[in-house]
């Protein structure tokens, strides 16, 4: 047994024939795990397990003194095998450990995947060349002097390529943007959408465009999304010489608070230029919605500035708000305020016509309303904010419907009436609805029944949505 023992085979055809199958289960267990979660090591491992271990198994037996007759040419081609191996496993296992596993935004993560490439390619040339100087005593100085020279000829021929290349690298590592960014340089405006070593891709509305990172290193761009304030869309407008400068910049402040894309907790600025020229600044919450609020300002500020009597591009004509059409209006609801021929043409003298545009606000929550609005054409929602700023619908008024029910009462309105369509009301003051409730006392009980009628359906409406109606009397616009 001693004599066993003692024999220079012994101890290796021990570790093989009991280490090898232990490293083997070991090396199925682990590559399981990882598999189970998911991990990009799993396949290192199973590399690892089937290929590497058992030629280091092979090599421990083979490599023993007589094991092998004379120097031989396959002890070289199995440790030449198992250098190979190490090689291929090790740059997997760096790939992984310092790429795949980088912190999304840092540089590993940026690291262009063709400059990855090529030093991966790089390593394997040199750790062959390292595997035939050890195992075959190859002489690779020379291998390394063409290697040299080759890249000095092609880096001499590539210099204009690699030059951009790397200037655009150097962009992409400073990250002066990043996912998501709105970017402007050129006349060229979009939304980023994909970064890599050679190009941005930029989201313009109408189209991708693949941009160089080269060409963006090289000049200048801006950075619409890293500002400490909101970026602000800009219109400009012109008005009348003679309305009044302050009453404008009111109305296009105004306007510009109602749309709803504008940035939270951001105030929007309109400023006098020159003559009867204005600037209008809108906060909003992203650059990507400037066109479409320019689009809704342009449109809302038309209708505003005739409700206002100012003169939108010193336009001075008025065709839809005349005697004759007031005239045809009021006799449209006379039969709802139960009023007469008489009553009617004593109420053209105080009452207006009013237009609206689709997505504008006719009532707001919180106030007390002045003057009641009789629809005559179109459609509008009635809801209730909420407080996560959310909406609950509460119905749809129509032709012959009343907004500002709480005129009459004095009281806050806790509804908003957004209009759904072009609609056009005819705007009855309180005071003369005041008097026209104490002549007819029946258009009281009715806006009283119309009034508790929103009411019951508010209720409804908020209990589907899980929230709770508030306490006290209230009255719906």
């Amino acid at each position: 047994m001693a004599d066993i023992v003692s024999q220079p085979w012994f101890w290796p055809a021990v570790i093989v024939s009991v280490g090898l199958p232990l490293a083997l289960i070991g090396l199925t267990e682990f590559h399981n795990a990882l598999a189970r979660r998911g991990s990009r090591a799993a396949p290192i491992v199973l590399m690892v397990r089937n290929y590497l271990v058992p030629v280091a198994g092979i090599l421990v037996l083979i490599s023993q003194p007589g094991a092998w007759q004379g120097g031989g040419t396959w002890p070289r081609v199995i440790w030449t095998v198992f250098g190979l191996l190490v090689i291929v496993v090790t740059i997997n296992a760096i790939n992984h450990l310092v790429f795949h596993r980088a912190e999304k935004g840092s540089w590993r993560d940026r690291f262009p995947t063709i400059f990855s490439d090529l030093i991966r390619f790089v390593f394997i040339i040199l750790g062959i060349a390292a595997v035939f100087w050890w195992v075959w005593d190859a002489d690779v100085a020379g291998v390394f002097a063409a290697l040299g020279i080759t890249s000095i000829v092609v880096g001499l021929a590539l210099q204009n390529a690699v030059g951009s290349v790397v200037s655009g690298l150097f962009l992409v590592f400073e990250a002066p943007f990043e996912l998501g960014d709105w970017i402007e340089t050129g006349g060229t405006r979009g939304q980023i959408v994909e970064v890599n070593w050679r190009a941005i891709h930029l989201d313009t509305g109408n189209g991708i465009v693949v941009m160089p990172t080269a060409e963006l290193a090289d000049g200048s761009f801006v950075n619409l999304s890293r500002s400490p304030d909101p970026y602000a869309a800009v219109v400009e407008l012109s008005f009348g010489s003679d309305d009044p400068p302050g009453r404008v910049r009111e109305l296009l402040v105004a306007v510009a608070r109602d749309i709803p894309l504008i940035a939270p907790d951001r105030e929007p600025t309109a400023t006098t230029l020159t003559g009867g020229e204005y600037a209008v600044a809108i906060p909003l919450r992203t650059p990507g919605d400037r066109d479409a609020v320019r689009d809704a300002f342009a449109t809302r500020v038309w209708y505003a500035a005739r409700r206002a009597d100012l003169h939108l591009d010193g336009d001075l004509s008025d065709d839809w708000r005349t005697p004759a059409h007031l005239q045809d209006a009021l006799r449209k609801i006379a039969p709802a305020l139960s009023l007469k021929t008489g009553e009617v043409d004593a109420l053209a003298a105080h009452a207006r016509l009013e237009r609206y545009c689709a997505g504008e606000s006719i009532l707001r929550p919180g106030v007390v309303p002045t003057e009641t609005r009789f629809i005559l054409a179109g459609s509008v929602m009635l809801g209730i904010p909420t407080d996560d700023d959310g909406f609950v619908q509460i119905t749809v008024l129509g032709p012959d419907d009343a907004i500002g029910l709480t005129a009459l009462s004095r009281t806050q309105t806790i509804s908003r009436a957004v209009a759904l369509s072009e609609v056009d009301v005819v705007v009855v003051p309180v005071s003369v609805l005041d008097e026209i409730v104490r002549q007819h006392p029946v258009v009281a009980r009715e806006i009283v029944r119309e009034s508790e009628n929103r009411v019951r359906l508010a209720r409804t409406a908020l209990q589907a949505a899980g929230g709770n109606f508030p306490r006290g009397r209230h009255v719906l616009g």
